[in-house]
């Protein structure tokens, strides 16, 4: 998979902790396809659209990688 599949992809800067995909970056990254769903809990999302305070519950059976979107709150 050539092109980047996520809409909020490049950052425009590195994080506070050194994170954070820039433009500069995007060409080391090799694109796959998902094949596996995650459940994450997470304390909230943050103004920039990220994750804080997430950790890996799981892995999800019941779902299609390829149908996966964002779930706002109260879905599950």
């Amino acid at each position: 998979m050539p092109d980047c599949p996520f809409a909020n992809l490049p950052e425009k800067e590195k994080g506070r902790w050194g994170t954070g995909l820039t433009a500069e970056d995007m060409p080391k990254c090799v694109w796959v396809r998902p094949e596996l769903v995650a459940q994450i809990e997470y304390l909230e999302w943050t103004e920039g659209e990220h994750l804080r305070h997430s950790k890996f519950a799981g892995l999800r059976i019941d779902k299609d990688a390829r149908h996966i979107t964002k779930e706002h709150e109260g879905e599950a």
